[in-house]
Order: C-alpha cells, then sequence, then structure tokens
C-alpha cells in the first residue's frame, strides 16, 4: 500500500499536485467570467444590505431553519422575469446540480450526458445510482442514436448538456 508521501510525490512527478494560492493575473477560468464579484457597485449594495440588517448567512437548512425576506424576494423577482410561477436559488452550481440530478430522476429513468458537462451532475448521478450513459461532447448524432436505442428501457430520458461549457467556452448546440 503506497504511502501518502509516495502518492503525492507521484502527483507531483505528473504535474497534477495542486494546492492553494492567492489569485493573481487575468481571470480567464472561473465561473466569475463577468467579474461581478468585485464589481463597485455590488460592494456598495452588499454593504447597504448589512447595514439594513440582512442576514450574513443562512445558519443552516432553509428547511430547518426558515430563510431571509430576501431569499423570498429574489426568487419570486427571478420567476416573474423568466415567467414561471416559482424558482429556486441555490449558494452555488454544485447544489443546484446535486439537488436536481437527485430529485428529478427515478431509478426507471435514464439521463443521456455530454462528455463535457459538470462533474458535479455525474457526481449526483452516481450518488443516487441513477443509470447515464455519456455521450460525445456536442454530438447531436450520438445523442440522436442513444434516444432511438434507449427509448423503450426507461420511463423518461434526460438529456443533460450545458448552453455554456466553462472549461471549454463552447455552446452546446441548442
Amino acid at each position: 500500500m503506497p504511502t501518502l508521501k509516495n502518492k503525492l510525490a507521484s502527483l507531483k512527478e505528473k504535474n497534477r499536485f495542486r494546492s492553494c494560492s492567492l489569485a493573481a493575473g487575468i481571470d480567464l477560468s472561473s465561473n466569475d467570467y463577468l467579474g461581478l464579484k468585485d464589481h463597485p457597485s455590488l460592494r456598495i449594495a452588499a454593504m447597504e444590505a448589512i447595514d439594513r440588517g440582512v442576514c450574513l448567512g443562512a445558519g443552516g437548512s432553509r428547511l430547518l431553519r426558515g430563510h431571509c425576506k430576501e431569499h423570498c424576494e429574489l426568487e419570486a423577482f427571478a420567476a416573474d422575469h423568466y415567467g414561471f410561477e416559482r424558482a429556486l436559488y441555490f449558494a452555488n452550481g454544485f447544489q443546484a446540480n446535486h439537488a436536481l440530478f437527485t430529485t428529478l430522476p427515478s431509478r426507471h429513468d435514464l439521463v443521456l450526458y455530454d462528455s463535457l458537462v459538470h462533474a458535479s451532475v455525474r457526481d449526483a448521478l452516481n450518488s443516487k445510482g441513477i443509470k447515464s450513459v455519456k455521450i460525445p461532447h456536442n454530438d447531436l448524432n450520438a445523442f440522436e442514436e442513444a434516444l432511438k436505442k434507449f427509448q423503450n428501457q426507461a420511463e423518461t430520458i434526460y438529456i443533460a448538456v450545458e448552453s455554456l461549457y466553462s472549461m471549454d467556452g463552447d455552446f452546446a448546440p441548442l
């Protein structure tokens, strides 16, 4: 059994060792591609919200602890803006993907997913044991073939793609 020291050395040899460092340079790879996390208007709005008494954190699950009035207002605004009855916000994409893919598909369903879909989708599918098939990136013919092949083997077939693949910067042919 290799020791932790050996595993770390192996990662370093393969240039796969990672460690946290302070942000530097131009950000071309994060989910803040619009540069909003440091936008002066958002900083001012956040400080004004804190001054008004808006809570700094959830303090726990919304189902157990409740939520802030601002959460309700944001979700109501989003639902109205997009023309839906309701909206639900999550703290991040990982949580949203996990909630979606552990809730909607059942053991009788199938998820066809693009090979470059975010790892959180695959994590969610694996955590619940949902049947899934990886499709080559942006290959519409492969999706169509899989739909035909599995159409009688699942109650519902879901297709998981991303409108914008953040790691590659390309779009799904929606």
